[in-house]
C-alpha cells in the first residue's frame, strides 16, 4: 500500500507539474506579446445582431472594457505564486487541474476586458488545453477567430454540444454557417433557437437576418412581422423589414415600414431611401424616344409615353397605359404605325412575378391600301427559388415586326413563346436551356422558326457574370417578306455581363463575342464569321422620382436574336427616358 501511495503520489505531482508548465509558459508569452505588441483591439462577442448593433456574451448583457497594463503583470506574478503555494501541499495535487484551468480562465478573462484579442486568443487556448469542457473558454475562443469562419464554426458547434439549453450557441453556429454560404444549415440552427427563446430579441431576429442573408425574403418578411405585432416600438426591426419589403418588390409597404422606424428614431441618412421609396410607390408618367438604324439603312423614330399606378397600396399590383407613334424608313419610302396597350405587373411573392400586356397595332396605308390594325399582347412568369436556386422564365408574345418599311407594309407579326430554365451546378456556376418557338406569318404566307441555346455561366462576384453560350435556329422556309430566314444557323459565343453602382449611378453591360455561320434553304452550311453584340444601360437618378435612362443596344452578325433584314446585318439603337413620379 505504500508503495501504491507512493505513486499515485509522484504521478499526481508529475500531472500538475506538467498543467503547471504548460500554464505559466503560455501566460509568460501572452505577457511578452502584450509588451510588444500593445494591442488595444476592442472586444465583441459573440453573436453578430447587425450593423452597428451591439453583441452579447450568453450570459452576459454587456462585456465591459478595462485598460491593462502594470496591474495584469502583478496578475500573472500572483498566479505564478499562487501555483507555487499550492504546489508545496501534496494533499491538494489531485484538485490542480480544475485549479489550474479556473485560474486561467480568469486571466483569460482579465486580457479580453483590457481588449487584447491576440492575447486573449491565446489565453483561452490555454484553458480549453488543460480543460477541453469548458464551455466559456470555448465560446470566447470561437468569437475571437470569427475572421475565420470555418474554425469559429467548429468551435461554436462543440460549444453548443457543451450548452445545449443555450440558444446564443445555436444563433453564433447560424451565423458562421450563412457566412461560409450554407443557408439550409444556418435556418435550421436559427430556428432551434427561437424555440429555445421564442421572446427573446436576438433569438427572433438573429433568424429573421439569417433567412434575409439566405435569400429567403418572403419568410423573412414573416419573421419580422411576427416580431413587430408584440414589439413595434423597434426602429431597427422596422428599418429591416422595409429593406425585405423592398426586395419583395412592394415599395409601398416598406415605405410604411421605413416611416414607422423614423417617427420611432429619425435617422437622417434614411430620409434619401424613404423618399426614393415613396417616389417608386407613386403614380408615375415616362416619355420615351427611342431611335435606331441598321446596315441596310432601315431607320426608325418611336415616340411615346406611358404611365402606371399601383392598384394596391403595397405596390404588388401595379396597372399602366403606353402609346407611341413610329416612324420606319429606308432613305426612299416611310411608312408610320401606331400601338397602344395596357399593362399590368403583379408581384405575389418575392420569388414571382407576372406581367400581361394587351393592345393593338395600327399599320397606315401605302399604295392606296387602307391602314390595318392587329392585336398584340404579352404575358411572361418568372420564378426563382429562393437563394439563387433554380428559375424558370416563360414568355408567350404577339407582336409587329417593324425593322424595315417592307416589313411594315407587309404586315409582318411574329407569335412566339420561349422559356429560360437555370438550374445551379456549384458554387457560382449554372447551367441554362434555352428553347423559342415562333410563327411569322404576313399578307401572303406564314414560317415557323425554332431554336434552342445552353449556356454555362459563372458567378465570379454577384454583379459579374461571364458565360459560354451555343445556340442553333432554323426556319421551315425562306420568305419574301422582308427578314433573311436560313435553312440553319448556329452560333458559339463567349459573354459576360456586368452591373456595378458609381455613386448613385447603375451601369450595366452584356457582351457576347464569337463565331456564327448559316446555311441557306437548299445550300450547305457556310464558314464561320464574327458575331458580336453589347447592350448597355446607365440609370441615373436626378432626385427622388425623377430618373433617367439610356439603353443602348448593337449587333453585328449574319443572325440576330430576333428577325434581321439581311445576311449579313449590323444595327445599333439607343432609347432615352424618364420616370417622373407624380406627387
Amino acid at each position: 500500500p505504500g508503495v501504491g501511495s507512493h505513486s499515485g503520489s509522484v504521478l499526481r505531482t508529475a500531472t500538475f507539474l506538467l498543467s503547471f508548465g504548460t500554464l505559466a509558459a503560455v501566460l509568460l508569452l501572452v505577457e511578452l506579446l502584450r509588451l510588444c505588441l500593445h494591442r488595444r483591439t476592442r472586444l465583441v462577442t459573440p453573436i453578430e445582431r447587425g450593423s452597428g448593433a451591439e453583441t452579447q456574451w450568453p450570459t452576459e448583457r454587456k462585456v465591459a472594457v478595462a485598460g491593462g497594463g502594470r496591474g495584469q503583470g502583478r496578475g500573472l506574478m500572483l498566479l505564478v505564486l499562487l501555483e507555487i503555494g499550492t504546489a508545496a501541499h501534496p494533499r491538494t495535487a489531485v484538485s490542480q487541474h480544475g485549479n489550474v484551468a479556473a485560474a486561467g480562465l480568469a486571466r483569460a478573462d482579465s486580457v479580453f476586458a483590457a481588449g487584447d484579442a491576440m492575447a486573449a486568443a491565446l489565453a483561452y487556448a490555454a484553458v480549453l488545453a488543460a480543460d477541453s469542457q469548458n464551455s466559456r473558454a470555448t465560446y470566447r475562443l470561437a468569437d475571437l477567430r470569427r475572421r475565420n469562419p470555418k474554425e469559429a464554426l467548429r468551435l461554436f458547434q462543440r460549444y453548443v454540444s457543451l450548452e445545449p439549453s443555450d440558444p446564443w450557441g445555436y444563433l453564433a453556429v447560424a451565423d458562421m454557417l450563412a457566412r461560409l454560404g450554407r443557408y439550409h444549415e444556418a435556418v435550421q440552427e436559427s430556428d432551434s433557437a427561437v424555440r429555445l427563446a421564442p421572446n427573446e430579441r436576438d433569438a427572433v431576429i438573429g433568424r429573421a437576418r439569417v433567412l434575409a442573408r439566405a435569400g429567403r425574403t418572403d419568410a423573412a418578411v414573416v419573421a419580422y412581422h411576427q416580431w413587430l405585432a408584440t414589439h413595434d416600438r423597434d426602429p431597427e426591426a422596422w428599418r429591416e423589414l422595409a429593406r425585405e419589403l423592398a426586395r419583395a418588390g412592394r415599395p409601398g409597404d416598406a415605405a410604411h415600414a421605413l416611416a414607422r422606424a423614423q417617427s420611432q428614431a429619425f435617422d437622417p441618412g434614411v430620409a434619401r431611401r424613404l423618399a426614393t421609396l415613396r417616389a417608386a410607390a407613386a403614380p408615375a408618367f415616362t416619355p420615351i424616344v427611342s431611335g435606331s438604324r441598321d446596315s441596310d439603312r432601315n431607320t426608325t423614330l418611336r415616340l411615346g409615353g406611358a404611365a402606371e399606378l399601383a392598384a394596391t397600396g403595397g405596390g404588388a399590383v401595379r396597372l399602366g397605359m403606353s402609346g407611341s407613334r413610329e416612324q420606319v424608313g429606308d432613305g426612299f419610302t416611310t411608312i408610320g404605325l401606331d400601338a397602344v396597350a395596357v399593362n399590368a405587373t403583379w408581384r405575389p411573392r418575392a420569388t414571382v412575378k407576372v406581367e400581361a400586356a394587351a393592345g393593338a397595332a395600327r399599320f397606315d396605308g401605302s399604295g392606296g391600301s387602307s391602314a390595318t390594325m392587329v392585336s398584340t399582347g404579352q404575358l411572361r412568369a418568372r420564378w426563382r427559388a429562393p437563394g439563387r436556386g433554380p428559375a424558370f422564365d416563360l414568355r408567350a408574345e404577339r407582336s409587329v415586326i417593324d425593322a424595315s418599311p417592307l416589313l411594315v407594309a407587309n404586315r409582318v407579326v411574329r407569335s412566339d413563346l420561349r422559356g429560360i430554365v437555370e438550374l445551379p451546378v456549384a458554387g457560382g456556376l449554372k447551367l441554362r436551356g434555352l428553347g423559342r418557338v415562333a410563327v411569322l406569318s404576313d399578307s401572303a404566307e406564314v414560317n415557323h422558326r425554332t431554336s434552342v441555346g445552353g449556356v454555362v455561366a459563372f458567378a465570379a462576384t454577384p454583379s459579374i457574370e461571364v458565360s459560354g453560350q451555343v445556340h442553333q435556329l432554323r426556319y421551315a422556309h425562306s420568305s419574301s417578306a422582308g427578314y433573311f430566314a436560313p435553312r440553319l444557323a448556329q452560333i458559339v459565343e463567349a459573354g459576360t455581363y456586368v452591373e456595378f453602382e458609381t455613386g448613385s449611378v447603375l451601369c450595366a453591360l452584356d457582351a457576347g463575342a464569337g463565331v456564327q455561320r448559316v446555311a441557306a434553304h437548299g445550300a450547305h452550311v457556310g464558314p464561320w464569321r464574327r458575331a458580336l453584340r453589347l447592350y448597355a444601360l446607365i440609370a441615373l437618378p436626378l432626385s427622388p422620382g425623377h430618373d433617367l435612362r439610356l439603353e443602348l443596344d448593337g449587333e453585328d452578325s449574319q443572325i440576330a436574336n430576333e428577325t434581321v433584314t439581311s445576311g449579313q446585318w449590323r444595327y445599333g439603337s439607343a432609347m432615352l427616358s424618364l420616370r417622373w413620379a407624380l406627387p
